[in-house]
């Protein structure tokens, strides 16, 4: 694949496909992280398998700042890219990474001191939270590296490139996979560090994938050219990127809301069931690479076009991926559903964990197709840079879920927490759609534009 592709010219279709497939792939060894560790810690015990579960909602609400801020350099990127402003995207690049380190930091500090008091809200017993704290407060340390990572990612996505970010990640996963054994068991002579060794090692891994990227960035391979000696602050630029990260960030962290939210009411059925919707997010997540690969892109792509003042390649590379992305989420939906056991068989043996868990992916798969519908439309969204607008449509759908479980929970109980997801789903997906009708995600300056 050409690194920089335009993508303000040739086949829509072709240039959502060939950016999309290497994130799709890049996100899938994203995830891997998560699901590894899950892995590896579960054969620890239900304890530590439920106290990273618990974790994983408290961790979403700081890597959603990091995906905003990734998402609002992406977009200007894209933009001063479309527009042959290439000065402009390496200045919203510096500023980015800044930013990155920045804020990296500042999260990982609240994380680690008002971490415990989330816990305790989620529902972590004494028990368990020794163990959530040894792993969280790990993993917050190594989130200036993760913050780096999304950002230099977005970067390079938004130039065309979506094979160098994938090629570095499968380098940190294959990192993280020979780690994890290693420091939580003590294999070759090496400690066992337990559920802290885990942690760990993902950092580690994370540390040296977005070295990578870096690296790749100041050498000036690409399109855009970064050199730190010549760095100037530019407030403007510095709000612009805040302006529109700010609100993708809120968006994100409605997420993480929702699911702390959700995992609260999940956490009066005990630990089996904190553990057991623990995987099941798990597997969502993987479900929605496909959907997460081609929104990425589909920002790039929507932006690039948008600053080349190209309304209707907009208009059409939202329609293909919210086409794809549906089918595509249909497909996952058929397998989960008809064969939920050897998923969930992956991280737990206990029966009862299984047994809550499947109850859980046999009905929330269904809104599969309709979180494909929101996702790819938001996306579209946030590259013709109306981040506050797919925030508020990602907003109604958890607000949804988390009001329609709190009700249902106590006449079906945990299972009307489930049916509150698909509920919410097919509601967020129609409203979402109504949004995209109204034509008023489109620039003022580019609604008279002819084809």
């Amino acid at each position: 694949m050409d690194k920089k592709r335009d993508l303000t010219q040739g086949s829509i279709l072709r240039n959502l496909i060939f950016l999309a497939l290497p994130i799709m792939f890049g996100m899938l060894l994203q995830t891997a992280f998560n699901v590894i560790d899950t892995i590896f810690i579960g054969m620890l015990g239900a304890n530590a398998l439920a106290a990273v579960s618990i974790t994983f909602p408290v961790v979403f609400i700081f890597i959603a700042f990091a995906s905003g801020l990734g998402i609002g350099s992406t977009t200007l990127v894209a933009q001063a890219i479309g527009r042959k402003d290439l000065k402009k995207a390496d200045n919203v690049a510096e500023h980015s990474l800044l930013l990155a380190v920045v804020t990296g930091i500042i999260i990982a500090v609240l994380g680690i001191i008002f971490g415990k008091y989330v816990f305790v809200f989620m529902g972590a017993t004494p028990e368990i939270l020794k163990l959530t704290l040894a792993y969280s407060d790990t993993i917050f340390v190594g989130f200036i590296f993760l913050f780096i990572g999304f950002i230099s990612q977005g970067i390079l996505q938004a130039e065309g490139n979506s094979k160098t970010p994938m090629i570095n990640m499968i380098i940190s996963v294959i990192i993280n996979i020979i780690l994890d054994p290693i420091m939580i068991f003590g294999l070759f002579g090496f400690p066992a560090l337990g559920i802290f060794g885990g942690a760990l090692a993902t950092v580690i891994a994370r540390s040296i994938g977005a070295g990578l990227n870096i690296y790749y960035i100041l050498k000036g391979k690409g399109i855009i050219k970064i050199k730190p000696r010549d760095f100037s602050f530019n407030t403007k630029i510095f709000k612009d990127i805040v302006f529109l990260g700010a609100p993708a960030s809120a968006g994100q962290l409605t997420i993480s809301i929702g699911l702390t939210m959700v995992m609260s009411f999940v956490g009066v059925f005990g630990v089996h069931a904190i553990a057991a919707y623990g995987v099941g997010t798990r597997l969502d997540s993987l479900a929605i690479l496909p959907i997460l690969g081609l929104t990425s892109a589909s920002i790039a792509i929507v932006g690039q076009n948008i600053g080349a003042k190209k309304i209707e390649r907009a208009k059409k590379t939202i329609f293909y991926s919210t086409a794809i992305s549906s089918v595509l989420m249909a497909f996952v939906a058929v397998i989960f559903i008809l064969f939920p056991k050897p998923f969930f068989d992956l991280f737990s043996s206990n029966e009862e964990v299984l047994s809550i868990g499947i109850a859980y992916l046999s009905i929330s798969a269904f809104a599969y197709p309709f979180r494909g519908i929101l996702m790819s439309i938001a996306a579209g969204f946030q590259g013709a840079g109306k981040t506050f607008l797919a925030m508020i449509t990602t907003g109604i759908y958890w607000i949804l879920i988390v009001l329609l479980a709190f009700f249902l929970k106590e006449s079906f109980g945990i299972k009307g927490i489930w049916y509150s997801i698909l509920i919410s789903a097919v509601l967020g997906s129609a409203i979402t759609l109504i949004v995209y009708k109204t034509g008023i995600w489109i620039p003022k300056e580019l609604k008279e534009i002819p084809a």
